[in-house]
């Protein structure tokens, strides 16, 4: 019987901890290298937005050369998301919708390179995802930070 009420106690405890543990609030704060991740980023989503805008407006059926052009920039878009680093944990979920927008942006820049004004409307559709994306990323670290959306 002893032993019955110690089990039963030690399960109570346990379960008592557990939810404390998974149902607490994370800690939104971050240290000087989570703002400097953060700071890069935001400079970074920028970049990309507005390369995604300029390509998005000016891609044709007429002119493949321009098309190619405007699309270029959006080569360096994983490099330059490398090159700001891992985020701190709690940021984890911004860095995945943004390498996502980066995937997005190959794909579009592939169909272009690979079939060129006849693949325009799927070019249009990837860049049409990159900026879901993007949007996604930046509704990310709000939701991270305990920022209002």
């Amino acid at each position: 019987m002893k032993a019955i009420g110690i089990i039963v106690l030690l399960l109570v405890v346990g379960l008592g901890v557990m939810t404390l543990f998974v149902t607490r609030e994370p800690d939104r704060e971050l240290d000087s290298q989570g703002r400097s991740w953060v700071a890069e980023y935001e400079t970074w989503r920028g970049t990309v937005s507005r390369q995604v805008g300029v390509a998005a407006s000016g891609v044709t059926l007429e002119t493949e050369a321009k098309n190619a052009r405007l699309l270029e920039p959006l080569r360096a878009c994983g490099r330059m998301l490398a090159r700001i680093g891992e985020p701190p944990s709690l940021l984890e979920p911004v860095r995945e919708a943004a390498l996502e927008a980066c995937g997005q942006a190959e794909v579009a820049l592939a169909k272009n390179d690979q079939f060129g004004v006849s693949a325009l409307a799927t070019t249009r559709l990837h860049l049409a995802e990159v900026e879901d994306k993007l949007r996604l990323s930046k509704h990310n670290l709000r939701l991270a930070l305990g920022e209002p959306l």
